[in-house]
């Protein structure tokens, strides 16, 4: 299936989770990282049971330090 991260498409296993995204985006440790599927936020706590579908749109924002 096909996902939609940060408007680029990206080919996932059909019902992926956000774990699986995590690993084809090669993210080893998902601190300080924020995301939305279909422009709902998605609550930390629900990353390991949320599934994707085919065309969800995934907005991934990581938090940077600077000044």
């Amino acid at each position: 299936m096909n996902v939609i991260v940060n408007n680029k498409t990206l080919e996932l296993p059909d019902a992926a989770k956000l774990s699986a995204l995590f690993e084809k985006l090669s993210i080893a440790s998902p601190q300080g990282i924020a995301i939305a599927v279909n422009e709902q936020v998605v609550p930390k706590s629900e990353w390991e049971s949320c599934v994707l579908k085919d065309n969800d749109a995934v907005l991934l924002i990581r938090a940077t330090q600077g000044g």
